[in-house]
């Protein structure tokens, strides 16, 4: 008997210890190192269906589960990890459908069940003991923090799976979820020396699909690092073994990688090819990252090509698709707080019980002994009320701290997307039933990348809170203020007519023009493109308003920048 073998009959009471359990224990082992071998042993095991045991049938469908979730049937994969929550199903397969079940959820957008069930695999880990389990969950949860931008759960949850993992295959995994995290979070010098020990693990494992994430992240610095000849040809080189995989995220992600390689190095014509393959998969998710980048590089591709009609189409493709990427992290966002806040209340309900359970053996202990229990009762009940208190101001002070999470942005502290969205939404339906007039105001800053280039992301941070401060000296209390995206704004105006609106963006625009920038550190040039439009125009919807007004921002930009453009209609 082989050691995974014995471990499974030493953690699990219905494994049985013969072919079977060794040739899905085999097919386990090579599903993402060799996928199409592996669909080749779950064909072979499941033309002898009516020999397995209970246990192993269920281990058969975990596997069929992920075969469909690699393929990106998530509606079949998870009708089938839901059958395995049963209380029937043996411990450790029910933990790892519930890991399974998360990435099938996120891919169908059920963030909110997602979470709930990942805080469940926070709280059962402590208990399970099967090491291909214990991988399977930590995995997930630090991919989950990942999610929700959390990095330093991510590295602690990282660190605990390589102390921990024995297989390989996990080893890889843990080392490029680090690598993910501190491309995230710009540690390039703890990348860069933990980069060929996470390649080196995976391709040991012989996991091609782990191993070319971890050789897109290298590449992807090399690209935030000009090194656009070195990214290229690390792309070319494993761009056949990527295509191999046919995993559709890894695929389009090396082609937006070489894109934006080919650009950098004035191969406008190879450029447009890889990110034309990203931006035209119809099935491939509307928010990617991926597709989001390749259709920034398109519409300046059509510049270069001084086709502005293309580019003001993959401009629009863009714009919808960042909206539908800040709607979805806005979405996870809430998604993780309300999880979490419900675990807490939970934990909270669970340790009232407690309480009550200890005043009611305070309270027989008295019946027996009145006389000495009298000031153990007294000193309890302060006790309790001074914890609930506690609990109850915790409670509070954590809801608070969600509530301003998911709705402010922490840069600037104005309105997120999400929250500018619901404010303005709300405003507008107030001025449409009152028949109120009301303009917006969209803008972003103008040649804000180079400023991050040049002078670094402090500097670009310092100049994004200074215009914020500077316009908000000229608003009304009952303006709606947000950053919609990276540097772009939205002001909503309730009962104000568009010539004032139009007097606001001048005013707003002559103020940021005449930023002192020396107090960052540096001397730049700080300026605005604005677009404005009125209800009066594009009507009392939110999205035809932040389009139009953001056509007459584009419009301002193609102008020559630092200018104000009123919508035409």
């Amino acid at each position: 008997m082989n050691w995974l073998v014995f471990c499974f009959f030493v953690f699990s009471q219905s494994v049985i210890a013969d072919v079977f359990v060794e040739k899905l224990i085999s097919s386990d082992q090579i599903k993402t190192s060799d996928f199409v071998s592996f669909q080749k042993q779950i064909k072979e095991i499941e033309l002898h269906k009516k020999d397995l045991s209970e246990f192993e049938l269920s281990y058969l469908q975990l596997l069929q589960a992920y075969q469909l979730a690699y393929t990106g049937q998530s509606p079949q994969s998870i009708s089938l990890l839901s059958d395995l929550m049963a209380p029937t199903v043996d411990e450790t397969i029910s933990f790892r459908a519930k890991a399974l079940l998360i990435n099938s959820l996120l891919v169908s957008r059920r963030y909110l069940d997602a979470f709930n069930y990942v805080e469940q695999l926070i709280g059962q880990l402590p208990d399970i003991k099967q090491p291909i389990a214990r991988e399977q969950g930590i995995s997930v949860i630090a991919m989950m923090y990942m999610y929700v931008d959390l990095f330093d759960n991510v590295l602690q949850y990282t660190a605990l799976l390589e102390s921990e993992a024995s297989r390989p295959t996990a080893i890889c995994g843990a080392k490029y979820l680090k690598l993910n995290a501190l491309l995230r979070v710009k540690k390039y010098d703890e990348f860069k020396a933990a980069y060929a020990d996470a390649l080196q693990a995976c391709e040991y494992s012989n996991d091609k699909l782990w191993a070319n994430f971890t050789r897109l992240y290298q590449a992807q610095l090399l690209l935030i690092e000009n090194k656009a000849a070195d990214a290229l040809r690390l792309l070319n080189a494993n761009y056949s073994e990527v295509t191999s995989t046919k995993y559709p995220g890894l695929i389009a992600e090396f082609d937006t990688a070489l894109a934006q390689a080919y650009l950098a190095l004035g191969n406008p014509m190879e450029a447009k090819k890889h990110a034309v393959s990203v931006a035209s998969q119809a099935d491939f998710s509307p928010s990617s990252t991926a597709r989001l980048k390749a259709l920034q590089l398109l519409s300046t591709l059509a510049k270069l090509e001084k086709n502005y009609q293309q580019a003001l189409e993959y401009h629009e493709q863009y714009m919808a698709a960042f909206t539908a990427y800040m709607d979805d992290k806005s979405a996870q966002q809430m998604a993780y707080h309300t999880a979490h806040s419900e675990i807490l209340a939970q934990n909270q309900k669970i340790a009232l019980l407690d309480k009550d359970n200890q005043l009611l053996q305070l309270e027989q202990d008295k019946l027996k002994h009145q006389a000495t229990s009298n000031q153990l009762l007294i000193v309890a009940l302060v006790v309790m009320v001074l914890g609930l208190a506690l609990m109850a101001y915790r409670s509070l002070v954590a809801r608070q701290r969600f509530k301003a999470l998911a709705e402010y942005d922490d840069l600037t502290a104005i309105s997120n997307r999400y929250h500018f969205s619901v404010s303005a939404k709300d405003a507008l339906n107030l001025c449409q039933k009152g028949q109120l007039p009301v303009a917006l105001i969209v803008f972003d800053l103008d040649y804000f990348k180079q400023i991050n280039d040049q002078y670094g992301h402090a500097a670009g941070d310092w100049a994004l809170r200074q215009t914020v401060d500077t316009c908000r000296n000229f608003m009304r209390n009952n303006d709606v203020f947000g950053r919609i995206g990276g540097e772009e704004f939205a002001i909503l105006l309730p009962g104000c007519q568009s010539d004032k609106a139009h007097l606001l963006a001048d005013i707003c625009r002559d103020a940021i023009k005449n930023i002192d920038t020396a107090a960052s550190g540096y001397e730049f040039k700080l300026t605005a493109s604005f677009g404005v439009t009125s209800a009066e125009l594009s009507g009392y919807h939110l999205t035809k308003l932040i389009e139009d007004a953001d056509t007459a921002m584009y419009q301002a930009k193609q102008q020559g920048r630092d200018k104000v453009q009123f919508f035409q209609g």
